[in-house]
Formats: structure tokens, sequence, C-alpha cells
């Protein structure tokens, strides 16, 4: 079988995969989480007027100590005042009503001997002086028309959906979430529930892959399983990638060199597959592909190897699918025992990052480790080992 590099399969990897199709949709609470496949530009301005940032009074002052206004006009949120402040005159007003012509500041209403409540007096007196600009909003201060509101790339949240709302916008163009097939193979493989008997083990890399998938912004349209029999896999691989709702399919398991790898077996055949083993543990041998015009991405069968695969290969290429900026490892101090790996390949050790900014690597086997990790530590290939005070790349998880 032969070798490659991690950064060239990430490369195959993301050319087979290709990018999403987009669409139109409405700026409601059903995009929440979608990313922007077109800058989302502001239709109008934010504020639209010059409006009052608090209850009270807009004047116009005719002389800086001026602290008693005749009271012209009552406006509230939602009303446009047809009139003009004139020097010495004052205009009671709501938050977010449209400031009348003229306005130099507005005061609040605690500021001021009117009542609260009730109809507009005929003149107030203000406890404070007016200050230019105070408690004005002015007209496009937030976001003007024609100004993205956010970038291609950005999701959709709570926070965006109302700035774009607020500025006119009704829709936006986003990438379509990756409709994936997981497909967990391996004779030994029992459902959830079924006695396993001496050599059967409990399935699992089918849900997690799913989650993981789901995670990183697909829609899961199918989860199976199937055995070691070359006719069952054909069969279900034709049925997915006749599927309308199937972009992508990842499998795990048979991908080695061994006598009973069916993935390998069935798709290796085709031209349109490569069978490689990467220099990485774990997670070194991979497939890629095409059936019919479907990619398949052929991973592992250890639940460990096939989570690190997804993540450090797969998770890469769908996010640039789905237009999302590349995860950016950090670093940290390496905390514990040595760790000793393999030279020659890339390493990936569950860690558990600490509030302090130092790491740990949990003290556990496999797939418990994995349990309580929330990152990865990356060892490059030429590193045989890490020791206590080693700065060492994390990947999140």
């Amino acid at each position: 079988m032969p070798h490659t590099s991690v950064a060239e399969h990430r490369i195959a990897l993301r050319q087979v995969i290709g990018p999403s199709a987009t669409e139109r949709v409405p700026l409601d609470r059903h995009a929440l989480g979608r990313r922007l496949a077109e800058p989302l530009l502001a239709v109008d301005d934010l504020p639209r007027f010059d409006s009052s940032a608090m209850d009270g009074y807009a004047a116009a002052p005719a002389a800086p100590d001026q602290r008693t206004y005749p009271v012209v006009g009552d406006v509230a949120a939602g009303d446009a005042a047809g009139f003009e402040l004139e020097p010495g005159r004052a205009a009671r007003v709501m938050t977010g009503a449209r400031l009348p012509a003229g306005t130099v500041g507005v005061v609040p209403v605690e500021q001021t001997d009117a009542e609260r409540t009730g109809p507009a007096p005929r003149e107030v007196t203000f406890t404070a002086p007016v200050e230019v600009g105070r408690h004005v909003r002015r007209r496009a201060e937030d976001i003007a028309a024609g100004v993205p509101v956010a970038s291609a790339g950005a999701p959709l949240t709570a926070a965006v959906i109302a700035l774009a709302r607020s500025a006119g916008c009704t829709e936006a163009v986003v990438h379509v979430p990756t409709r994936v097939a997981v497909v967990a193979t391996g004779a030994e493989l029992t459902v959830p529930g079924a006695d396993p008997g001496r050599g059967g083990i409990h399935e699992s890399n089918s849900e997690m892959v799913a989650a993981l998938a789901s995670g990183a912004g697909c829609a899961v349209t199918h989860v199976e399983t199937c055995t070691d029999d070359p006719d069952q896999l054909s069969a279900l691989l034709d049925a997915l990638a006749a599927s309308p709702d199937v972009d992508l399919v990842v499998t795990t398991g048979g991908v080695s060199a061994g006598a009973y790898e069916v993935v390998r077996q069935v798709c290796e055949p085709r031209e349109s597959f490569s069978f490689v083993h990467l220099a990485m543990q774990p997670g070194g041998p991979q497939g890629l592909g095409r059936w019919g015009d479907t990619p398949v991405v052929c991973l592992p069968g250890t639940p460990v190897g096939a989570f690190v695969s997804f993540e450090m290969l797969v998770r890469p290429a769908l996010d640039a699918r789905h237009g999302a900026p590349p995860r950016r490892a950090g670093s940290a101090a390496y905390v514990g025992k040595p760790r000793h790996t393999r030279a020659g390949k890339v390493q990936f050790i569950s860690c558990v990052v600490a509030d302090d900014g130092t790491v740990t690597a949990p003290d556990a086997r496999h797939l418990s480790a994995l349990a309580r990790a929330n990152g990865l530590i990356e060892v490059p290939e030429p590193v045989d080992q890490i020791v206590e005070g080693d700065i060492v790349t994390v990947h999140p998880l």
C-alpha cells in the first residue's frame, strides 16, 4: 500500500469532496447556524434616521443656560415629527422615536420636572444642561446601506440575524449542508442491545462518525452497518450513490491490508479509488474515491482511528466546503510523565487543556483517554517523545 503525507491526503480529500451548493433562505430563526456563501449587505441605514436613545425631551437651546422650554410636540416611536424645533423649543420623545429636525440633544425624563406618563406638558424644566448629541442615535451610525453586515463564511448567529433584519435584509445566500451517509463495516459488529457472542463487539463507529459529521455542519441522512460480505457492501454503496439525499459517504473499517478488508476489496479495483497508508498514528490506513458520482471517504475501523481521521482529515475538507474558516491549533506547555512516540509518523495524542494553559495526556487506554479529552496533541514526525515543559501543538475538540 503506497505511503503519502497527511498534508497531501488533506488536499486529495478536499478535491474529491468538492464545494457545496448554495441556496437563498429567509433570514429567520431557521437560518440560525447556516454559513454565508456571499457577503450579507445592509439594505437600509441603521438607524434609518436620527432617533432618541432615551424617553425624554428633544431640545434646541436658545442660550447655553436655558433650562425651561415650551413643549411644541409629542413624538412616539413609529411617528415622524411634522415640525422642526426652533431655538428655545423642546418636544417630548420616546426611545426610538424619529427626532425633529433642529434637535441639538435629548434630556432624559428623569432630569426634568415632567411626569413620566400622561399628556405632554406645556413646558418643561431641565435639571441638567442640553449637551450636543447627547442621547441621539445618528442615522447609519450602526451600519450604512450597502455595507457588509457579515462576510462570506460567517455563521448566522442570533445577533447577526438581528443586525441584518434591522438593516432591512430579508434573505441570505448560504451553503447547503453536506448530506452524509455513514457506513460502519465489519462482521464482528453487533447492533445495540444484541448479544455480541464470544467474538463480536458492540458497534459504535456509525453513531460516533454521524455525530462528528453533524458537528461539522452536515446533515446525516443515513447511518448503516454492513458485514464483510462484498456483495452486501456493493449493493449498499449502489443504493446510497443513487439516493438523492446523499452527497458524501463515509465508511469505517475494512481499509487495511488483511484478508477480510471488505471496503478495500470492493473499492480498490475501481480506477476512481486509491488506498494509502499515511505517516500518521492513529489512522494510518485510508481510502478515497467515487462510487459513481458520489464521493466516498474510507476511514479505519478502530474508534480512535476513525475519530482522529475524521477530525484531522475529513473535518478540514468539510469546513472548506461549507465556507468555514480553518480551525486554528493552539499551543500549550506539556505537564506529566514523558510520552514516547514513534518517530517518522505524525502522532495525535488525546489530551486535556487546563484553564492555566497547560496540557496533560490522560493516563488511560485509547478510547477512555479520548472520552476525557478536549484536544489532540500533534507530535511532528521527527519527534520521538514529549517531556514536561515542552511547548506542544494542540488541536481543540
